[in-house]
């Protein structure tokens, strides 16, 4: 596994703990252009509430940046981002503290996804066997189906993020 250096803010360039909305058309969602004029990066990101929901909504947002996005990502990536974010936004919301942010960043060809909490607790992957109780997989499966994934503390908590390689 490829071995990143945490970033000190947030992939839509914010200091971690600023706000943004949590709806699609409303999302810091911006791209950069290369000096040939096509664009390097992909940006999107959003603020959601402490609730139960949110793991459906943050679902709902990936599906929908990942289809604007069309034209740069494709195949199975859209299905497994969408499951990875909601373990991670289902972790923030059993284990961790304050509004979840989710950061969806797309650069050369891989898709990095985000979710910031204020909780300084490390996470860990739980050693489960298959007789022990039926929570506690959702690193597991993170780990599994990512090309890398890791956590980077920030000033507002930790960002624990994965990564997939998408074909472009």
């Amino acid at each position: 596994m490829a071995a990143l250096i945490p970033l000190r803010r947030r992939p839509d360039g914010a200091m971690p703990g600023e706000r943004h909305s949590a709806s699609p058309d409303d999302a810091a969602d911006t791209a950069d252009t290369a000096e040939d004029g096509v664009p390097d990066v992909r940006r999107a990101s959003w603020v959601l509430p402490i609730a139960p929901s949110s793991t459906s909504r943050a679902r709902r947002l990936v599906r929908a940046t990942l289809r604007d996005w069309a034209g740069s990502v494709d195949g199975e990536t859209p299905e497994v981002a969408e499951l990875l974010v909601s373990e991670l936004i289902a972790n923030v919301l059993r284990h961790g503290r304050g509004e979840p942010v989710l950061t969806l960043l797309l650069q050369d060809g891989v898709l990095r996804c985000e979710v910031e909490d204020e909780a300084r607790v490390p996470v860990r992957i739980r050693d489960t066997s298959p007789d022990e109780e039926e929570s506690g997989r959702g690193l597991l499966i993170v780990e599994s189906l990512s090309r890398s994934w890791g956590v980077c503390p920030t000033s507002r908590g930790k960002a624990v993020w994965f990564e997939l390689a998408v074909r472009c």
